[in-house]
């Protein structure tokens, strides 16, 4: 049987999908490691003494923490993107949602909807920007490798969180099944030792 080229195409294009699919583990148990420069550059050893999640063929998460801190990396495998919005929760508690792109801001979970986000409210976290310059009189973005968050473990009280990730320009929603409004499908991360 043939098949025409555009159906190849097509098929071809839903098995690229199919395989876009999360590879996100259901829990993930974070190790003690040391601090970050939260700068979107991923130096040569500074996630070593990390948990790595290859989330999907076009990113890879990275996690640990120390007495004070969180650390997340979200390291491009594929295309750059230029925006994220991180939300937070606490099983049953409080949620957070994270934004970043050229300035920080936090919202939060309000009457089962999301506040506006406040721009410059991260006093317990920080993340590397999208940053741009004028070159040739044409504005670029600077190239990054990823995001990379410093946050504070009092930003949320339980010693297990949920995460959730919507990466922007180009979209990614991870894990891709999961909704910023219903923390069921969110990725479950456990922090030993949380006072």
């Amino acid at each position: 049987m043939k098949y025409s080229a555009r159906f190849r195409k097509w098929t071809g294009l839903m098995a690229a999908s199919v395989l876009s699919i999360s590879f996100l583990p259901a829990q993930v148990r974070i190790p003690s490691g040391k601090n970050i420069l939260p700068n979107g550059q991923f130096a040569p050893g500074e996630w070593q003494d990390s948990a790595e999640v290859k989330a999907t063929e076009k990113v890879a998460l990275f996690l640990k923490h120390d007495a004070a801190y969180i650390y997340l990396g979200i390291k491009f495998l594929a295309e750059m993107h230029t925006g994220i919005d991180l939300y937070l929760a606490e099983p049953g508690g409080r949620r957070k949602k994270l934004h970043v792109s050229a300035a920080l801001g936090e919202a939060e979970w309000m009457d089962d909807a999301w506040a506006d986000v406040q721009w410059g409210n991260n006093a317990l976290w920080t993340a590397n920007s999208i940053g741009m310059i004028v070159e040739n009189g044409e504005r670029k973005v600077v190239p990054l490798e990823g995001f990379e968050f410093q946050i504070s473990r009092s930003l949320l009280s339980d010693n297990k969180w949920q995460l959730f990730f919507h990466l922007k320009r180009p979209e990614l929603k991870l894990p891709p099944d999961a909704d910023p409004d219903d923390i069921t499908h969110w990725l479950q991360i456990e922090i030993p030792g949380k006072r």
